[in-house]
Parts: structure tokens; sequence; C-alpha cells
């Protein structure tokens, strides 16, 4: 029992367990985790030998570049003709060695674009030496995963989010699904066993309590509607995403931000991102939150946010036949079966 103001620590077999029943996978092929940044970090340490470099396919996020840096890694970032669209092909041309360690997060979690199955399978096939980590934090909303293809290629790691669904500042635990040899192997280097009080109660009752999680996921895909269709009125470009998140195409990032900030609103820059100039990020939040950006919007000039052209580059949502690429609890998503689901939205014309 610990004091008061200190941690108490759980043990995490009940969460295996659960999460072997619903995934329908071996607990011994499951590792949870308590941090993105140090599981990514201890995996690339396991993983990467004689290299000292790991190949990103899209953006990488900064929990990445973080455990990578960790890692004494150098990350090469390889990004196709577009920033919202990702090819196997573009991924390739840069992997030198069948032992090259490979990081695909799908969807992407800072534009939101993805991979398809096939192309993850190309991948997979091109390291069989070496490993493909595969970053399905956003799973909930996205609902195309790897699992699958754990029968055919034991190179495969799969993260997955405990909590992404219940929003940012809850989402940094998690688990890892791999071939049971090499879970076993990473317990052996990885600190795995316990987890704080507080959180393994929050994590077993989003296990338990399925509706809780598939109505918040319905709620944030419904505000990412509503949301996107009010600042297209307004005549903010935006980018909606098989995430959490939606993209802001915007005059003056820095200016708007502070703007944002004013309203207790909180948007990330990407400026500095290769291809992301003039955007920015933000993540759904409850429709009250939502509403203060939606606030700050009509109540800014215009010449803040409003730009004359349109970002024209190419955009796509990689979808894949239903086959057991598609988790089949996820098969019936609205979002999986909307049509377009990262449209640019043309601003009506000031």
């Amino acid at each position: 029992m610990g004091l008061k103001g200190m941690t108490t620590w759980t043990g995490l077999d009940d969460i295996i367990s659960l999460l072997s029943r619903r995934f329908e996978v071996d607990k011994e092929m499951i590792v949870p985790f308590m941090d993105h940044v140090d599981v990514i970090s201890a995996l690339l340490g396991h993983v990467v030998n004689d290299s000292d470099k790991l190949v990103a396919g899209g953006h990488v996020c900064p929990d990445v570049a973080i455990a990578a840096d960790r890692a004494g890694l150098r990350v090469e970032e390889v990004l196709g003709r577009s920033p919202f669209v990702n090819h196997a092909k573009d991924v390739m041309e840069v992997i030198d060695s069948s032992h090259t360690t490979v990081y695909l997060a799908n969807p992407n979690q800072v534009t939101g674009s993805s991979f398809s199955h096939k192309d993850v399978e190309r991948l997979a096939s091109a390291v069989g030496d070496g490993t493909l980590i595969l970053d399905e934090k956003y799973f909930d909303f996205h609902g195309i995963t790897g699992l699958a293809m754990l029968r055919k290629y034991s190179n495969i790691v799969i993260l997955r989010s405990l909590t992404a669904a219940f929003g940012a500042g809850s989402d940094g635990s998690g688990f890892l699904i791999g071939n049971a040899g090499f879970a076993h192997g990473f317990r052996e280097v990885f600190d795995w066993t316990r987890m704080s009080h507080t959180l393994h109660k929050i994590v077993k009752t989003a296990l338990i309590n399925e509706t809780a999680r598939i109505r918040r996921v319905a709620m944030l895909q419904d505000e990412l509607l509503r949301i996107a269709t009010r600042l297209t009125e307004l005549g903010v470009q935006n980018h909606i995403t098989a995430a959490d998140f939606i993209l802001l195409r915007v005059a003056d990032t820095a200016v708007v931000q502070d703007k944002l900030s004013r309203y207790g609103v909180s948007a990330d820059n990407l400026n500095e991102y290769r291809g992301l100039k003039n955007y920015l990020r933000y993540r759904m939040q409850s429709p009250l939150s939502n509403d203060r950006l939606l606030a700050a919007f009509e109540h800014m000039p215009t010449d803040h946010f409003h730009l004359d052209n349109i970002d024209k580059r190419t955009v796509m949502f990689n979808r894949t036949n239903r086959d057991e690429s598609i988790d089949p609890e996820r098969a019936n998503s609205r979002m999986t079966d909307r049509k377009i689901l990262t449209d640019v939205l043309e601003p009506t014309t000031k």
C-alpha cells in the first residue's frame, strides 16, 4: 500500500488476459507499456544492429524522433510526391539491406496519411531479416490492421494505444503485439511488469467498457465532420483524417496559433515539417472545447488565415478489400466505409 502522494503499482496479468481475448492472440505475444517513447526507444535498441539508421515511412512524430535519438539512430524520413500519400515503393528505394528497421505509423500521426495493406506486406518482405514496426496508435479510428500478417511475417511488431480514443493526454500507454519468440526476448530488456494503479484502473475500464469506447470514437468522428464543415464555411482550408485530428491550412501559423491560445485552444504548428508549410494540427476534444476553436476563427481577422491558393497535392486514404486486414470489430465503422476521408475541403471565397 503506497503512502499518500506516492504511486502504487499493480501487476498486468488481468490486462494481458483481456487483450488476449479481445484480439484473439496468445498472451505470450503481448507486452504492455506505459510510455510510447520508452517502448519505441527500447524496441529500437533491441532490434537495430550494425546500423545507425531508422527508415520511417512518412513524417515522424516527436515521440519517434526522441526515441531514435535515445537509441543513437538517425531517422531517414521518406516522403512521396505528397505528404498526404504513402507508397511502399518510395520507402523501398532507401532500404539498403534486408536487415533494415522500418517504422510506419498507420495512419500517420502527423498528417493522417496511410499505407495500404499490400504496401505493408511488401515492406515486411523487403526487410525479412530486419524489423517492421507498425504503429497502429489510431487503430480505433482507422480500423485497418496488420495483425493477420503476424501469421506470415515474424519480423512485424505492432504497437497499439490502450486509450487513444479517450483523447490527448491519455494515449501514452499501450501494448506491443509480436511473434511469441520476439516478445519473450523483448520482455528481457524492457520493464513491462507493472503499471500505476491509477492507469491500470483507466485501462481496465476502457477494455471492459466497450460501449464507452465506441461512443467516444463516434462522437469524435461526428465532431471532425461538424468542425470541418463550419471551418469551410468560414473560409479555413482543412483536411479531415482517419484519426482524432484535423489539419488547418492558414496564412500565418504563428499568428493563428497565438489567436487560438487566447481562447484556450491548443494547436500544433507543423510549419517546420517538410511539405507542411502553413499547416496546423488540432486534436478533437469535447463539443464544448471544439466550439472554442470555431469561436476563435469567427472573431479572427480573415487575413490571418485566408489563402488565395489551394493545396492541390494528391490526397489519398488507402482502403483495402474487406478481408482479414480489417479487424472484424471495425469492419462496419462509419469512417472505414466513407468514400473519401481526407478530402481537401475548398473554402468559400471571401
